[in-house]
């Protein structure tokens, strides 16, 4: 059965998200990604619509990309899906560069190399 990962991400770093969809299905990686992503203002109508979709995944995948830390909605995300008890993952999506985490993600939480097998295999790890 597919791990249900949920896709945290800015909207300027979609291109990202994209990619690791196609990867995922290219390699046949045993994951299903919830991409019904919005396209609302970041307000209480939003979350009420992205909180279920949290809760309906185990694992949260977080995009890491240069202004990902300030992204009010991303930290919202990573908080709901602590809550959720979602294994979280973050993803730095520039190779060669290191970008600030998010303030609600951990420094264990993070992987440095974009690499799908890598980041299949964070994911299935319980905890």
């Amino acid at each position: 059965m597919a791990r249900r990962v949920f896709i945290s991400f800015q909207k300027k770093d979609r291109h990202a998200k994209e990619l690791l969809k196609a990867q995922a299905e290219n390699k046949k990686i045993d994951l299903e990604f919830n991409d019904r992503s919005p396209v609302q203002a970041f307000n209480s109508r939003w979350k009420t619509r992205m909180k279920p979709r949290i809760n309906q995944a185990s694992a949260t995948v977080v995009m890491i990309g240069r202004g990902t830390y300030k992204s009010e909605a991303v930290n919202w995300e990573i908080e709901q899906s602590r809550k959720a008890g979602n294994k979280i993952v973050g993803v730095q999506i520039n190779p060669g560069q290191h970008h600030r985490l998010p303030p609600a993600m951990r420094k264990s939480e993070e992987l440095k190399r974009w690499k799908i097998e890598n980041i299949a295999n964070r994911l299935r790890k319980r905890k």
